[in-house]
């Protein structure tokens, strides 16, 4: 049986970051994803936002809890925006090529949720960059990467992780393999609302027992390209950019108002977006234009482009802590082994909504954490249930052959009708605003779409680069999230951050808690961690 101290889950900035760290610290690390290699976890991402020229990480704290509606985990918060200079120093250090200012150094621009100027970035080469430079570390340090590999279940004994079962759909052979540390770091479940990805690491977790935190509340995209899954860069709008109704007349927002208020201001239609008078910052944005321009025939230079809201990434997901280790019901309960980054995790540094740049921060510096602390776990643990891997890796077959074979009875149901359908219902009743009538509605929608998931057909037999086999898996795993979702938001009581609620259209202090939902649906809490003294660093007027 093949046995590694580490196995990372995703192939995304968050587990390019946690695999390097943890290999640099000297533990074997596999690294694997059930897309080919470098395709990455995420979409759009504007930038890193990082206090370059401020005296003090205050104000980047304070913006990030306002705009988490205070729900953010203050004491994380506090050491992540202390990290982000650093964060910054290495990806330069490492090749990423920032714009940078008249002194030489990144340049930083006043963004969306921010009070001062620190977005640094490199325009819309900032993805492809970051995802090059971290895969370099990863061959520095021996990481070993593999594409292609569908995991099937997380094996483990009284909340202790032993591996993983998975399936490598390059030989078609269903694997076990022993580890003492599984990272968790595959993205979110946005796909439930847009059809792109659905990561499967957290619905692998939560079938593990495993309660997930906060899963009502996302980050939405302002700058979606309507009726397409374009999604604009919001820096676009630091370097000029403006909204604007269809008439001309200038979209009434408040002053580089966060993600959640512009996506408000938005809506769903009317509005467009106007990059004629970027002046020189336009060439940062080139591809993005060809982009524009290639599929939709929209000169960016002549007109304006008709934007509308759209659920970029998820904020909730797997419980961490400050060593990105996956709590289990109270702070004091780790999952032994178990750690998730990145848009995987509910870190804490977001809350109930996300401010520019803190999306790849929060996904480089939980992803150093993890893989660090990871290392030193490892260093020390010693490998265990070989037997209860085996027993998994029978029962994992069994259930494969079972669902590939099923889909030859009863009625024909494919995977494209029901993603389809599965959008449509978060997108009708989890969107800009909610209610009990419609998210009540959308569990029962849910329920039935699920039970209509399991009469699946699935057109190619072979388990080799089987791409039906694993948009099916994607498909179950996204419904049961988007059920945990619905369920999370019909608790909440109260409209804070992305969650707005039109039956409750108010805070309530007495919620001023994270949900917890686990896979049958049971609901519970967890308690806000505080700031570094115990006390609060940040409390709403």
């Amino acid at each position: 049986m093949e046995a590694w101290d580490i196995i990372v889950i995703g192939d995304g900035p968050a587990a390019l970051r946690a695999s390097a760290s943890a290999a640099k610290a000297g533990a074997s690390t596999l690294m694997m994803s059930a897309n080919s290699l470098g395709a990455g976890d995420t979409i759009a991402i504007d930038g890193i936002a990082a206090p370059l020229k401020e005296s003090t990480t205050k104000s980047h704290r304070d913006d990030t809890i306002r705009a988490g509606g205070f729900l953010c985990d203050q004491d994380i918060v506090s050491q992540r925006v202390s990290e982000a200079t650093r964060q910054v120093d290495l990806l330069e250090r490492w090749g990423v090529i920032f714009r940078r200012d008249a002194d030489g150094i990144p340049l930083v621009r006043r963004a969306a949720g921010h009070t001062l100027p620190r977005l640094a970035g490199a325009g819309d080469a900032m993805v492809r960059e970051t995802q090059q430079v971290l895969e370099e570390q990863c061959m520095r340090h021996g990481v070993v990467r593999r594409g292609d590999q569908l995991p099937l279940r997380l094996v483990h004994t009284d909340q202790q992780v032993h591996g993983l079962i998975c399936l490598d759909m390059t030989t078609g052979t269903v694997n076990a393999i022993q580890s003492k540390s599984v990272i968790i770091a595959d993205g979110g479940f946005e796909g439930i609302w847009s059809g792109n990805s659905i990561g499967l690491g957290i619905d692998l977790a939560m079938r593990t027992g495993l309660s997930t935190r906060n899963m009502e509340f996302v980050s939405w995209a302002p700058l979606s390209i309507s009726g397409t899954n374009v999604v604009l860069p919001i820096g676009m709008l630091a370097d000029g950019a403006t909204l604007h109704h269809s008439n001309g007349t200038p979209l009434e927002v408040e002053d580089f108002a966060d993600s959640t208020s512009l996506a408000n201001a938005v809506g769903s239609q009317g509005v467009v977006l106007d990059a004629r008078n970027m002046g020189e910052s336009k060439v940062w944005w080139a591809q993005t234009s060809e982009i524009v321009s290639t599929r939709l025939g929209i000169n960016t230079s002549r007109q304006t482009i008709p934007v509308s809201a759209q659920v970029s990434t998820t904020l909730g997901g797997i419980t961490t802590d400050e060593h990105g280790r996956a709590i289990s019901g109270k702070w004091s309960r780790w999952f032994t082994g178990l750690y998730a980054a990145g848009d995987s995790a509910c870190s804490g540094v977001h809350g109930a909504g996300m401010v520019a740049g803190n999306r790849l921060l929060d996904a480089l510096a939980g992803g150093a954490a993890a893989g660090d602390h990871a290392a030193q776990f490892a260093s020390k643990a010693n490998f265990s249930g070989r037997a209860a891997l085996e027993t998994h890796l029978g029962a994992a077959e069994a259930d494969l052959d079972f669902d590939m074979a099923g889909a030859e009875e009863g009625p024909v149901q494919r995977a494209g009708p029901l993603f389809a359908k599965l959008s449509e219902i978060m997108n009708t009743h989890l969107g800009l605003t909610r209610d009990k009538a419609g998210l009540e509605s959308a569990i029962e929608a849910l329920d039935n779409l699920q039970s209509n998931a399991e009469k699946l057909h699935i057109d190619d037999s072979s388990r080799l680069f089987n791409s039906n086999l694993l948009e099916a898996l994607r498909l179950k795993a996204g419904i049961r999230l988007a059920k945990a979702t619905a369920l999370s938001a019909l608790s909440r009581t109260e409209s804070r951050g992305s969650h707005q609620r039109a039956d409750f259209t108010d805070a309530d202090p007495e919620q001023m808690h994270h949900t917890l939902v686990d896979e049958e649906g049971n609901i519970s809490t967890l308690a806000i961690r505080k700031g570094p003294s115990g006390t609060w660093v940040l409390m709403p007027e």
